[in-house]
């Protein structure tokens, strides 16, 4: 089939009425010894002469369906499919190196990101990294494996340090409260409490409920805290200490977290190690399907290049047969 069939016949109608207004002129200059020597040379010189027309002729009509935009349809049958959006934000403030996790909770909670998303083909699913500021890394997709690269390429520092966890909560609710998903929902991954920001997680929190937004939080790291690894700049590492010089131990606001999830109906998670982890990914998975029907779409696929490129070869091979073998006669 055809997208631009009205192409087709603008420049075929344009064609014939060029023609047609060239056999009204009489030529300029007769040279009846012209037409003699062509007709002694025979077949063969006058399949000579009209090639290049011929070839010119070919190429003008395979530009002329290249033009007409020939497509290829394809049925995508996407019934039954689970209905689910997602933004998921992630912690990525200096604390998440520490290594109470191995090799540290970044890294793990990448990983068990990855194996989520794979488990989730069907669904739009975000990322938001934030710090002291937060930002969209990766826009709501259903092409995962671009939302896969931009999670690989997610550290820590990305977004300044710090912890905005309600500055992030309320990007992640711009993004969704106008989808039109039967279940749309926030999960957010943080081992601290909230310290940065201009907005409140509660505040947040109720925002998302005015969308019929869910928001799972998951603690991730040990309870009781656990120390910041740091770097110097000549590669000696230690540990991040109080101005008293004990220790710096990192902190969780548990109850602030199980305080979200109560006010939009979703579920506070504790991870304390990699398995759990990935456990309560594995739980959230099997919560968050809806099943809707889908109505039947139609794909198309351009097959314009099927026409065009050999145009172009036969345009080549006029030119180079004017140019190199066949003459014009003055």
């Amino acid at each position: 089939m055809f997208a631009n069939l009205w192409w087709g016949i603008l420049l075929i109608a344009v064609f014939f009425l060029d023609r047609y207004r060239r056999g009204l002129k009489p030529a300029a200059l007769p040279h009846p010894d012209l037409v003699w020597r062509i007709k002694n040379y025979g077949v063969k010189a006058k399949l000579k002469q009209h090639l290049p027309l011929w070839l010119r002729l070919a190429a003008m009509v395979l530009l002329i369906l290249a033009l007409m935009r020939p497509q290829k349809s394809f049925l995508l049958n996407n019934s039954n499919r689970s209905g689910v959006e997602a933004m998921v934000v992630l912690d990525v403030s200096s604390s998440m190196t520490a290594q109470d996790f191995a090799p540290n909770r970044i890294t793990v909670a990448k990983q068990v990101l990855d194996d989520f998303i794979n488990g989730r083909p069907n669904d739009r699913l975000g990322l938001i990294v934030f710090g002291s500021q937060s930002y969209v890394q990766c826009p709501l997709t259903i092409d995962h494996r671009t939302l896969k690269s931009f999670l690989a390429d997610v550290n820590v520092g990305l977004a300044e340090d710090g912890t905005a966890i309600g500055m992030a909560l309320a990007n992640a609710v711009k993004r969704l409260k106008d989808s039109q998903a039967k279940s749309k929902i926030i999960i957010l991954l943080t081992d601290g409490d909230n310290n940065a920001g201009a907005v409140d997680p509660v505040t947040a929190a109720k925002l998302a409920a005015t969308y019929n937004i869910k928001i799972y939080p998951i603690g991730i790291g040990d309870p009781n805290g656990a120390p910041i690894p740091v770097v110097d700049q000549f590669g000696n590492k230690f540990y991040a200490r109080n101005p008293d010089g004990s220790i710096f131990l990192t902190k969780m606001n548990a109850a602030g977290l199980k305080n979200i999830a109560e006010i939009t109906g979703g579920q506070y998670f504790i991870a304390a190690d990699a398995g759990k982890l990935r456990a309560i990914f594995q739980q959230i998975d099997k919560m968050e399907k809806s099943k809707f029907e889908g109505q039947a779409q139609f794909l198309f696929a351009e097959r314009f290049g099927r026409f065009a490129v050999p145009a172009l070869l036969l345009l080549l091979l006029e030119f180079g047969l004017t140019k190199f073998w066949i003459r014009s006669w003055p």
